[in-house]
Order: C-alpha cells, then sequence, then structure tokens
C-alpha cells in the first residue's frame, strides 16, 4: 500500500509567504495596523482573500492619479477650470507632454485647446488654423525634420514645423498650437535637440520674450542670396517688417508657441531621458468617460464666441526667483517640501536641480493668482501634489534595493499630504513587487 504523504506543511509556508508579503506592504502603506493573532497557518482563508482584495484595491488607485477629458472648456479660467493643471502646466512652460494608454484623446485635448484659442480670422474652413500636427516618425535621428535643410541646388527647403513658426510670428497675439504626436517613436532629444536648448534661453529685453534663433539672421541673409523665392515660399514677400526682423534676429522662438506631445510608453517608443522630463510637465490621461460626445454637445471642436487669450495661458514667469519674490511664505513652503523630497532621493539617481525647483515655485505662483487668498496652504499643497506628478514621479524607474527604498521612504513622507502621489507610488511599489521593476509608467 503506497504511503500517502500530506501537503498540509506546503500550504502551511506558502500561507506564511503570502501574508508576509502582505504585511510587508500594508505596513509600509498603513493600511493594516494590526497583525491577526494566533499562528500564520491558522488564518481563515477569507482573511487571506480580504488581504489581497485590499492589496489589489490599492494599486488600482494609483491608476486614477492622472486627469480626464472635460465636456466643457469655460473661456473663463479659474481654479475649478476642469483643464486648470493643464493651462497652468503651459503657462509654467509652454511645452507639456500627453501620456496615457492608446485612445484616451491625447492628441484630442491638443486640439481642443486650439479650437478654443483660435479668433475668427485663423477659423479655416470650420479648422483651426493655429493647429499643427505632426507625425513623429521613428528613422527622425537630427533636427532636419524640424528645422529643413540646405540642398545643393541652392534652396532651402523649410518643414511644415518652421512655416508654422513663421505664420505664429505673423499672429503674435493668438496661441498656437503644435502637437507632436507619438513623439516618442524617435528620441526627443535628438530630433528635437534645437527646440528642447533654445526654449530655455527665453529672456525679457525691453518687454520683449527673445530667445536664441533656430536660423540665425546670417544663414538666413546667405540662403536668401542663393534661394530668391524664399521670402514667397515663406509668405512674407510683403511682410517688410517681420522679413527685416528675421534678417536681424534669425527666426526666433515665438512666444505664443504651445508644443504638446503625445506618448505612448509602452515597448513601440523610448523612453523619456532626464534631459526632457527636467524641461516638459508630464500629463498623464488616465480617467475615461465613456458618455463623452454622446449624451451631451461637447466643446470638442466648436470655437467658443470669445476665443481664450493668450495672456490667460501665457506667463511671464521665466524664473524661480521671480515667482518667489511675488510670496515668500508661499516658496518658503514649497522649498521646504521639495528639499524633504530630496532628502530622500539623496541615495538615488533621481534628484532633480533647479529647473524643476523654479517651475514648482512658477506653478505654484501661477495658481496662487487664481484663488482669492493669495496664501492658501491647501491649494499649495494641491499644486505640489501636481508637481511631483508632472515634474518628479516620471523620473523613478529602475529595480534594486535603493529604488525600493526611495518608493517606500516617500510613500511615509507624503501619505497624509498628497493623496494622488500617494496613490501613484502605491501603485509603482504593486507594480515592483509583482514585476520586480518599479516604473511611474503604466504598462
Amino acid at each position: 500500500m503506497r504511503n500517502i504523504i500530506s501537503n498540509k506543511p506546503a500550504i502551511k509556508s506558502l500561507k506564511e509567504r503570502r501574508y508576509r508579503a502582505y504585511r510587508t506592504e500594508d505596513e509600509i502603506l498603513g493600511l493594516d495596523k494590526q497583525s491577526p493573532e494566533g499562528k500564520i497557518g491558522d488564518i481563515d482563508e477569507s482573511i487571506a482573500n480580504s488581504k489581497i482584495v485590499k492589496k489589489r484595491r490599492s494599486a488600482k488607485k494609483g491608476l486614477k492619479s492622472g486627469i480626464t477629458l472635460s465636456s466643457t472648456f469655460p473661456n473663463d479660467v479659474d481654479f475649478n477650470h476642469p483643464y486648470r493643471q493643464a493651462l497652468m502646466a503651459i503657462k509654467t512652460k509652454p511645452f507639456i507632454i500627453m501620456t496615457g494608454m492608446c485612445g484616451t484623446g491625447k492628441s484630442r485635448f491638443a486640439r481642443i485647446l486650439a479650437y478654443q484659442t483660435c479668433p475668427k480670422k485663423l477659423q479655416e474652413a470650420g479648422k483651426a488654423g493655429n493647429f499643427l500636427m505632426i507625425s513623429v516618425q521613428p528613422e527622425w535621428c537630427a533636427n532636419d525634420e524640424i528645422i529643413g535643410w540646405f540642398s545643393m541646388r541652392g534652396i532651402y527647403y523649410f518643414t511644415t514645423f518652421m512655416e508654422f513658426i513663421i505664420k505664429a510670428w505673423r499672429h503674435i497675439d493668438t496661441p498656437f498650437v503644435l502637437c507632436l504626436d507619438e513623439m516618442n517613436l524617435a528620441k526627443v532629444e535628438q530630433y528635437f535637440a534645437d527646440f528642447l536648448s533654445i526654449l530655455e534661453t527665453r529672456r525679457w529685453i525691453n518687454g520683449e520674450l527673445v530667445s536664441d534663433a533656430f536660423i540665425s539672421g546670417e544663414k538666413l541673409k546667405f540662403y536668401a542670396e542663393r534661394d530668391r523665392d524664399i521670402w514667397a515660399r515663406f509668405g512674407l514677400k510683403f511682410d517688410d517688417g517681420l522679413r527685416n526682423r528675421f534678417l536681424t534676429n534669425g527666426i526666433t522662438l515665438p512666444p505664443n508657441l504651445i508644443v504638446i506631445g503625445t506618448a505612448n510608453m509602452d515597448e513601440s517608443g523610448h523612453t523619456l531621458s532626464m534631459k526632457v522630463l527636467d524641461r516638459i510637465s508630464v500629463l498623464e490621461l488616465t480617467e475615461i468617460d465613456f458618455y463623452s460626445g454622446i449624451k451631451s454637445d461637447d466643446a470638442d471642436f466648436n470655437f467658443p464666441i470669445t476665443p481664450i487669450s493668450l495672456d490667460a495661458i501665457s506667463g511671464r514667469l521665466l524664473y524661480g526667483k521671480e515667482a518667489y519674490e511675488l510670496s515668500q511664505k508661499n516658496g518658503d513652503l514649497i522649498i521646504s517640501e521639495l528639499q524633504a523630497i530630496d532628502k530622500i532621493l539623496t541615495k538615488s539617481p533621481f534628484r532633480f536641480g533647479y529647473r524643476i525647483r523654479d517651475a514648482a515655485l512658477i506653478y505654484c505662483a501661477h495658481n496662487s493668482r487664481l484663488y482669492k487668498n493669495q496664501y492658501n496652504e491647501e491649494a499649495i499643497y494641491k499644486c505640489l501634489d501636481e508637481i511631483f506628478l508632472m515634474k518628479i514621479l516620471p523620473r523613478i524607474n529602475g529595480s534594486g534595493k535603493v529604488v525600493k527604498e526611495v518608493v517606500s521612504d516617500l510613500l511615509r513622507l507624503i501619505k497624509n499630504k498628497y493623496p494622488r502621489s500617494f496613490q501613484r507610488l502605491s501603485y509603482m511599489l504593486h507594480q515592483g513587487q509583482e514585476h520586480s521593476f518599479i516604473s511611474f509608467w503604466q504598462q
């Protein structure tokens, strides 16, 4: 007669390992303060199952830490505006990236913004003349596809990007929205290198926002001498003022240009480098309203009677010092919170510098003008929560003990102050335990 071997020890060991995993995560997240009494092997199965459900619910909350498209787009931008976070991010620096799974409306937001800011003179056959979408190609590895090139035939081939830049200069009081669709199909820091650098050269001189040039005045003179039709192709044949400006200063970054990139963070695209993440704000579309556009007339591609003005989404602040001087009390609170985050990141490669500090100060300063009480601690914490999601947490990607310690320490620090960031970090920790790799990006 064969001996029958009991599998009770194996089941007991499995329960012990499973309980330890849940207990460790619950301790980190503060979800469970007391351990069940008695031996682990005697835990009731229903209790173990309830912990599984609790764990999954905690992780799924991280999926709701992003933003959603709204069916309305009010003309007055206040603190309760459905797109306040995106608009204030643009006002902080006119370069943002929309991420999220396919079909959530990333490029749609860029088009909606163009429609809501388009004056009647630029409404072209029902389309917004202040909007351009460029589909990024995976083979792009230099700036030729963005700026253009001078051929052996003596003709300068301008791209749709440069044509749009010049059109923006011709309508300087209107926001111009450029959408780079699937911008991480190629490496952003390569094909968009000139823009990334020029964006950082913006400065005010005699009340005018100026920057370095995409094409210098000297090069433009050289091209014009060899290509007599260049001004006609620019649409500047009879615009002496703008033509002379370009010949003197070069073709610079127009102050009314807004760049919105879209990115799918999956195997089809490149990861965003620290150089890019330093200069952009990441806004993730995670919420989907399946009734959007079905039960009501959405504001999507309708021209408003009164377009949103450039001043509403374009900011004058370029440096953190300017924002700090507007309210030192606000600034001290913001800097103290950033210092606490930086103390945790010191042991990792995810630290940030002055550029993100300035972005936090400027973003909070723009938001502070939208609520009546200039010092509103609750509103500041809400804005910092958004800054962490847009500027700091996207930097955290990797595996190993250091990354897990960073996420765990951040969770303990922000638990009672920053609910959206806490949800996202909880999701990241959960993913790390399942796949041994921690990442901000949802796959």
